[in-house]
């Protein structure tokens, strides 16, 4: 019975948190140079996109911070995790968390992790407009996708979205989850 569960492992991680972010610009400090793929929940939409060269590649044009609910930055070493929160006056304000696995410092702690798939939405791709695809279930539910993603694809028309959830362990001495990141996306096998 054991078998199929995912085994607990440790990594050396290392957790960064924003108290408050001004402006676009600011995610560009906590990123390297290099491509990742983007979770955004705006007032308008829920949709997957990328990040490449510093700028984002997503189905709406994310200039304003007042239209982001939530973004995921994520590749397979890091996330930067950035939601939106009450200011308690009737206003709001962005902040984060930037996690990073096996980082170059020496700032690092040993944590438990067990990583997972998530089965996403949507197995008929749909042209949604250039270098995006709906990809949409019969009951009308889907996952806006970057087309770069649809290679992914092969024979299995079903992207999974692998995530590493992070576990601490309690003063008794039991595991608990703690935080969670992005991953990847890749289609079923």
């Amino acid at each position: 019975m054991r078998e199929g569960l995912p085994k607990i492992e440790q990594v050396k991680s290392k957790t960064i948190f924003i108290d408050r972010l001004e402006n676009l610009e600011e995610i560009n400090n906590y990123l390297k140079d290099k491509d990742y793929l983007v979770y955004a929940i705006t007032l308008s939409a829920i949709s997957f996109g990328e990040f490449s060269n510093y700028h984002f590649k997503l189905v709406e044009d994310l200039t304003e911070l007042d239209k982001i609910e939530e973004l995921r930055i994520f590749d397979s070493e890091r996330e930067l995790h950035i939601w939106r929160q009450s200011d308690g006056k009737g206003g709001s304000f962005l902040k984060g968390r930037l996690r990073i696995d096996n980082p170059e410092e020496d700032e690092s702690e040993l944590s438990y992790y067990r990583d997972a798939e998530q089965l996403l939405f949507g197995n008929k791709p749909e042209h949604f407009k250039e270098d995006f695809t709906f990809l949409k279930e019969d009951r009308g539910f889907g996952v806006i996708v970057p087309d770069s993603l649809l290679s992914e694809l092969k024979d299995n028309p079903r992207l999974y979205l692998c995530t590493r959830n992070y576990l601490e362990k309690w003063d008794n001495g039991q595991l608990s989850y703690c935080d969670s990141r992005f991953m990847s996306i890749k289609g079923g096998d």
